[in-house]
């Protein structure tokens, strides 16, 4: 294989990176959010290459293993940059109200809750009703964001937004990455006869879905478990 296509994975979590680290960077005041979310969606990143690596891709590992270190690093950076996009960008900071333990229990069986629910729609869908890997991502997101949204109305605009930027960045790292290993997607990719594997502009359906959906469910996601509010810098 050339050197050059197997190397597209390492220019991709890099750009990522990069883009993770100038919103750290840029605002000290939601570090602690990213941080959080960037760890918990790299071990989400390694766990859902359980499914995805059967029927959507197989890329290569620094490990030649099916599931590396870059599971991790490219969950952990969409995450951290999937949770702050929205407040960095539109100058949000956010607002947490005191809990006692009484509620900050509450508040962390909810979270708890929401995520059991998630994987159990995705694991479940794959493993149990047998639906391929992204009709169960896109059922786990979508209630996912429903289940959010129907409980936290004022985190809509968050939501939206935060699915629309993430869809921009992913969109436009695939680009670059077209343009230096322009094979790699048809390297890469189970290109089968299925809807979202259809190409758009040389990049699979599937991947605009799932960049907006991750985005649109990361985003609110730390507010929604810490109760808290997304309020104007200035305030």
């Amino acid at each position: 294989m050339p050197r050059g296509l197997a190397s597209w994975r390492f220019t991709w979590t890099g750009i990522f990176f990069l883009i993770w680290l100038i919103l750290y960077l840029w605002r000290k005041d939601i570090r602690k959010e990213m941080i959080i979310i960037s760890v918990l969606f790299g071990f989400g990143g390694i766990f859902s290459e359980l499914i995805y690596v059967q029927d959507w891709w197989q890329p290569l590992t620094l490990t030649n293993t099916s599931i590396g270190i870059e599971d991790f690093l490219i969950g952990f950076f969409i995450g951290g940059i999937a949770s702050t996009i929205y407040g960095k960008i539109f100058n949000k900071k956010i607002k947490v109200k005191y809990a006692n333990k009484k509620r900050e229990f509450k508040r962390n069986i909810n979270f708890f809750f929401l995520g059991l629910t998630f994987l159990v729609l995705f694991f479940g869908s794959f493993y149990i009703l047998k639906i391929n890997s992204g009709h169960s991502s896109i059922i786990a997101f979508v209630v996912a964001i429903f289940v959010i949204l129907i409980k936290r109305k004022d985190l809509i605009t968050n939501s939206l937004m935060s699915g629309f930027l993430l869809l921009v960045i992913g969109s436009l790292v695939y680009f670059i990455l077209l343009i230096i290993h322009p094979e790699f997607i048809k390297e890469f990719w189970y290109l089968e006869d299925v809807w979202y594997s259809n190409l758009f502009f040389g990049i699979p359906i599937g991947e605009y879905i799932w960049y907006f959906l991750a985005g649109a469910f990361i985003g609110p996601l730390y507010e929604y478990w810490q109760e808290a509010k997304l309020i104007n810098l200035k305030n």
